[in-house]
Order: C-alpha cells, then sequence, then structure tokens
C-alpha cells in the first residue's frame, strides 16, 4: 500500500503551528495583564495603608493643639502639617480607611472631637485636590477642563457625626456625604459640589463663595450668610434649587416667604 495517504492523513490532522503560536501568545497576554493588575493593586493597597498611618499619627501628635484652637484656626494648623500626598483615585479609599480605623475609644472623651476631625478630614481632602489641580496645570491643562475628584464619605456607622465636612471645599472636589451630618457643612465653601445624602444640623452653607450644595435630607439650620448677596454659589434642597449666585431662585423665595426654609445666626 502507498504511504501517501497516511503521509495525508497525518497532515490533515496536525494542528497548525500559526493558529497554535497565536493561541499561546493570546494565553501569554492575558496571563502578564492579570499580574499587571495584581502588582498595581498589591501597590495602591500598600500606599493606601501608609497614608492611613500618617494621617492616624498626624492626629494623634497634635490632636491636644488642635484642641486649644479656633475652627478656622484648626484648619488653618491642619493644612500646615505633614498630610500625606494621596493619588486622587486613591482619596476615597485613605479616607474612609482613616474614619474606619480611626481609634474611637482613645477619644470618645474628646470635647469637640466631631469638629475637630471633620475639619482635619477636609483639610486633607483640600490640600490634595490642591495638589492635584497644580499637577495638571503643569501639564498645561486649563483649569477648566481639569475632571473633577469625586469622593464618597461612608459616615451612616461612624460612632459620632462629624461636624465641618467640606469645610473650604476646593474647586475640582465633588465630596458625596453618605449619611448624617453636624453643624456647619460646607462653611467658606470655595468651589466644587457637596451633596449630602442624609441631615444637617445648625448652620448648613455658611459663608459659600462658590459651588453647589445639594442637601437630599432635612436641614435643622441654614446659616443667614447661605443667603446673602456674598453667596454666588448655588443651594439645592429636597431637589429644589433655592440659591443661585446671590440671590434666591424663583422657587426659593415662595419656600422664603412661605417660612419653610430655616434659617439661624
Amino acid at each position: 500500500m502507498s504511504k501517501n495517504p497516511f503521509e495525508k492523513l497525518i497532515k490533515r490532522e496536525k494542528p497548525p503551528i500559526k493558529e497554535m503560536k497565536e493561541k499561546l501568545d493570546k494565553a501569554e497576554k492575558m496571563v502578564e495583564g492579570v499580574e499587571e493588575r495584581w502588582r498595581d493593586e498589591i501597590e495602591e493597597f500598600e500606599m493606601v495603608e501608609k497614608s492611613v498611618k500618617e494621617l492616624k499619627k498626624l492626629w494623634e501628635e497634635n490632636e491636644t493643639e488642635l484642641g486649644t484652637k479656633g475652627w478656622s484656626e484648626i484648619f488653618s494648623l491642619s493644612s500646615s502639617l505633614p498630610l500625606p500626598e494621596v493619588s486622587p483615585t486613591l482619596l476615597e479609599r485613605t479616607s474612609n480607611k482613616f474614619l474606619k480605623e480611626f481609634d474611637w475609644k482613645k477619644f470618645k472623651e474628646r470635647d469637640f472631637l466631631e469638629a475637630d476631625l471633620g475639619l482635619f478630614l477636609s483639610a486633607f481632602l483640600r490640600k490634595n485636590i490642591e495638589n492635584y489641580i497644580s499637577s495638571q496645570k503643569r501639564k498645561g491643562i486649563k483649569e477648566e477642563n481639569i475632571k473633577p475628584i469625586e469622593v464618597h464619605l461612608r459616615v451612616k456607622e461612624l460612632p459620632i457625626i462629624l461636624w465641618h465636612l467640606g469645610y473650604q471645599n476646593p474647586k475640582k472636589l465633588h465630596l458625596i456625604i453618605e449619611g448624617n451630618c453636624g453643624f456647619d457643612i460646607g462653611e467658606d465653601m470655595q468651589g466644587g459640589k457637596i451633596i449630602v445624602k442624609g441631615n444637617c444640623k445648625n448652620w448648613t452653607g455658611g459663608g459659600m463663595q462658590d459651588g453647589e450644595l445639594n442637601i437630599k435630607g432635612e436641614v435643622k439650620s441654614f446659616h443667614k450668610s447661605a443667603f446673602s448677596p456674598n453667596n454666588k454659589g448655588t443651594i439645592i434642597w429636597k431637589g429644589t434649587e433655592i440659591w443661585r449666585n446671590g440671590n434666591w431662585t424663583k422657587e426659593g423665595k415662595e419656600m422664603w416667604e412661605k417660612g419653610e426654609i430655616p434659617v439661624e445666626g
């Protein structure tokens, strides 16, 4: 019998070398992609761990002095500390991990912990957003084209209700507060957005200069400065825009005349 038919059969059943090589190359690239993502995740985890550790240390080293200052001085002192520089993409993870791992038992008896910790955290966020804006400008990106950074701050399960969140909130920071807040939310706001998915206490929105404050819960009281001509920001309450660029909106004025907007101070 001729060997020719068998040779043809062998050639027909043998997988094409080119096809095998393409599949192997594809598999190798998939493995490389997984390894790269794994390395990135480990690096990010280590960066967050390091930043949280630094924040805890700074708080513990300075909390006594912070307790002797007025609220604006607390923010200034906090801003002057060597706060960790964090990638914008890691700000949310770092902030929430800091709050989650904060030594609540050690400081539970401390006076005005709610206010001082809120200002300390706000200073950390502001400093890093300002660094981010500066870095983008150095790359030649105009400020109006700089992408805002969104930070979801989870405060629902904290043992205290923080005050002063979003103090001097900077441009390009969209702060979403998931839970109830204390006093002076959005005070002296410089820009960006603050969205509160919960209730606020007294003196909300005092001293706003710009930006948007959107409150989806109840407000015990707004500070009177929230509705002064100097407030060039926007206030949205319960889905209704009540203030914009130094003036009541039509809907806001109607609510004000009906006594539906609580104001204090």
